[in-house]
């Protein structure tokens, strides 16, 4: 399942807001199994 952030904070402790990058929110995979593969 996808969840949306409107930011994120990386390893180092930087945080990254979604607005800098033109978009409203980050789209974020949360579930049991890898990420699933983008279909064409």
């Amino acid at each position: 399942m996808y969840i949306l952030r409107a930011s994120f904070t990386t390893k180092d402790g930087t945080k990254i807001y979604a607005k800098d990058y033109g978009k409203r929110a980050f789209r974020i995979w949360i579930g049991p199994g890898p990420e699933p593969v983008k279909k064409k």
